[in-house]
C-alpha cells in the first residue's frame, strides 16, 4: 500500500487481526460440491471454489510487513511481483521513519505464513537489493516470522551501510528481494472463478471437458500477490456420452499434465478408471493474479 503510514502498534493489530482470520478460516479448508447433470448443449457452469486463509475484507498487502517495534513507522510500501506466470519471484521497498528525535533501532517484521511469502520458513533465496544493506534473521521460537533490522551503529549515520538507529528526521528506504518463493495455497473464494465446459467435438471413445480458473482481483494495489485456486472438475456426463455408445470407460488424460504437482494437482490420483469428479489444486504455473485466466482440460477415453 504506496504511502500508508503504519506504526508499530497498528503494525500488531494488523497481525492480530491476520492471526484471528487464519483460526476463523482454518488454513487448506475447502468447500466444494459436485455438479452432476448431464451435459445437452456446451453451456458453462461455475465449479465450486474454496475459502482461503484470507477474509474478503483484509487487504493482503496491508498485513505482511508491519513495523517491529515502538521505534520504526513505514510511510510506504511498494510491491514488485514478477508478472510471468509461473515465476513467484517478488521484492518490496519499504520506506521508514524513526519516531523519536535520538536514534533509535529500527525494525520491521514480515509474516512469512502469507503471501507472498506462502510459508517460507528462514532467509534462503532472500537478499537486499539496492544499495541499503540489511539485516536478516528468524526468531528462534517462530520460524514464520522475518526481522529485518540495519547494518551498523557508529557516526557519521550512512543510509547504506551504516543505517540501524534512526530518528524522526531521517527517512529510510529498504528493499527486499526472495526467488522462487513457494507455491500460493488457494486464496479467498472471492478472488476467482472458475468454469467448466465440453471441449472438442465428443466421440464415442473421447469426451474432453476444459476447466478455466479466472482471477477476480482488480485492485493489484491492494493485492498484488499470486494466489492459489482449487474447484471440483465433473466427468459424470463425459462418462456418461461414452457408456451410451456401448464403449468401455479407459482412462482420463491432462492438458497441461500435472507435473508432479508443478502445474497442479489431482485428488483422487487415479486416472485408470476415470472417476467421477477430480479436486484440481493449483501448482506454480497454474496459479492465479490479479484478473489472469489459467486452463485445464481432462479428456475421458474409452475403446
Amino acid at each position: 500500500m504506496t504511502g500508508a503510514r503504519r506504526s508499530w502498534r497498528t503494525g500488531r493489530a494488523f497481525s492480530a487481526l491476520a492471526g484471528l482470520m487464519l483460526l476463523a478460516l482454518g488454513i487448506g479448508a475447502t468447500a466444494s460440491s459436485t455438479t452432476t447433470a448431464a451435459w445437452t448443449d456446451p453451456a458453462h457452469f461455475t465449479t465450486a471454489a474454496s475459502a482461503g486463509y484470507w477474509g474478503s475484507t483484509t487487504n493482503p498487502s496491508d498485513v505482511v510487513m508491519v513495523p517491529g517495534n515502538e521505534y520504526t513507522e513505514i510511510t510506504g510500501t511498494q510491491w514488485n511481483v514478477a508478472a510471468a506466470p509461473g515465476n513467484l519471484d517478488f521484492c518490496v521497498t519499504i520506506t521508514i521513519t524513526g519516531t523519536q528525535p535520538d536514534p533509535q533501532q529500527w525494525e520491521l517484521r514480515a509474516d512469512m505464513s502469507l503471501p507472498p511469502f506462502n510459508g517460507m520458513t528462514g532467509t534462503s533465496g532472500m537478499y537486499y537489493g539496492g544499495s541499503t544493506q540489511v539485516a536478516f534473521s528468524n526468531p528462534a521460537d517462530d520460524p514464520s516470522t522475518l526481522v529485518i533490522r540495519g547494518v551498523g551503529s557508529g557516526d557519521p549515520w550512512n543510509a547504506n551501510w551504516n543505517n540501524s538507529l534512526l530518528t524522526d528526521q531521517q527517512t529510510l528506504q529498504v528493499t527486499i528481494c526472495v526467488s522462487y518463493a513457494p507455491v500460493p495455497a488457494a486464496g479467498d473464494h472471492s478472488w476467482y472463478q472458475t468454469q467448466q465446459a465440453p471441449s472438442g467435438t465428443w466421440t464415442d471413445t473421447l469426451a474432453c471437458v476444459r476447466l478455466d480458473a479466472t482471477g477476480l482481483v482488480t485492485d493489484l494495489e491492494a493485492n498484488p500477490f499470486y494466489f492459489g485456486w482449487t474447484a471440483n472438475l465433473d466427468l459424470t456426463a463425459a462418462k456418461a456420452h461414452i457408456t451410451a455408445a456401448g464403449k468401455t470407460l479407459n482412462y482420463v488424460s491432462w492438458s497441461p499434465s500435472p507435473s508432479s504437482g508443478y502445474q497442479f494437482t489431482i485428488s483422487p490420483t487415479t486416472t485408470s478408471p476415470p472417476q467421477d469428479s477430480y479436486i484440481i489444486d493449483s501448482g506454480r504455473m497454474t496459479a492465479l493474479r490479479g484478473t489472469n485466466t489459467t486452463g485445464i482440460i481432462a479428456c475421458v477415453h474409452g475403446y
